[in-house]
């Protein structure tokens, strides 16, 4: 049995690995991303149900759990990971002494299911992702690689993970009128989509790093943008709302007139916000107008829960 096929089952199956053996799991993986590129920004049908999981942040457990659901469903939905699926490894504080490796894991099974279903699992690039073109302050997934793997391995199995995430697409688009992206939106000047590339900083800063001017918290990296620049980018891009992650205090929160919604699907960020681990479906109807359209749960009790989202 092929190694991605054993880690989309289990995302701890590597966890009792070698180094070697990771490895050989990563080959699997690049020759599947390499036999199905994503464009940059991913075009999805509205034939069926969409998934969406906002930030991650090593909580294997919640992707675990979300991708169980989402196969479950008959047929099986589609599926949208929002980004940040490494560093402050949770189901603990964000950097402890004994920092588990969540992140690692959290990428494998990932990655596993990507390249298992490359048109059905879409994982975004988050800012976490994109750390070698803009860095993160205080990343701690290196770190982990050198606990699980050692320093030597580590500073071999780093980078061929990140070449693997630095593949992963910017945004998606979904035929009913939603934009997903892991922060924001393109900055102005950016062009049609079919212009876009990963390797445009300006671009990436927008789309990883930008939050809204509502509540906005200078990073010190990414701008605000107004809702009246937000609807003008939506049209632009033949959308009418948008699903991201990025800002826990927006968490579970449906903004500008209920066309831009914050998901984080971690209990590293289940208090932040409106609160819970959460996820959003993006029904198969002709058209999604505001997060009143979608479909939100929590996890409660083990299970995925129907919610009601605040709004601002």
């Amino acid at each position: 049995m092929r190694w991605t096929s054993r880690v989309a089952a289990d995302p701890l199956a590597l966890s009792r690995e070698t180094a070697p053996v990771f490895r050989e799991f990563l080959a699997e993986v690049r020759s599947s991303l390499e036999a199905h590129p994503w464009p940059v920004l991913v075009d999805l049908p509205a034939d069926r149900a969409i998934q969406v999981v906002g930030d991650i942040h090593g909580d294997y457990v919640a992707l675990a759990s979300a991708l169980k659901f989402r196969r479950e469903r008959a047929p099986p939905d589609r599926f949208v990971a929002l980004g940040d699926y490494v560093d402050r490894a949770t189901r603990s504080q964000p950097d402890p002494a004994s920092l588990p490796g969540g992140s690692l894991w959290t990428v494998a099974h990932l990655l596993a299911w990507a390249a298992e279903a490359p048109s059905e699992v879409i994982p975004l690039m988050g800012n976490h992702e994109s750390c070698r073109r803009l860095p993160v302050p205080g990343p701690t997934f290196f770190r982990e690689i050198r606990r699980i793997f050692g320093p030597e391995e580590a500073l071999t199995i780093y980078p061929e993970v990140m070449d693997l995430l630095e593949r992963l697409p910017l945004a998606a688009r979904t035929g009913n009128g939603v934009f997903l992206a892991h922060g924001g939106i393109p900055p102005h000047g950016s062009g049609p989509p079919d212009a876009w590339r990963r390797d445009d900083l300006a671009l990436l800063e927008g789309l990883l790093w930008a939050d809204p001017e509502v509540g906005y918290q200078d990073r010190g990296i990414g701008t605000a943008y107004s809702e009246d620049r937000f609807r003008r980018a939506l049209d632009d891009l033949g959308c009418r709302m948008m699903v991201k992650g990025h800002a826990p205090h927006h968490s579970g929160v449906a903004i500008f007139g209920g066309r831009l919604l914050t998901l984080h699907t971690s209990d590293l960020y289940a208090g932040f916000g409106h609160t819970g681990i959460l996820m959003a479906e993006i029904p198969p109807i002709p058209e999604i107008r505001s997060a009143r359209d979608l479909r939100i749960r929590r996890v409660q009790d083990g299970s995925w829960q129907p919610y009601s989202i605040r709004w601002d």
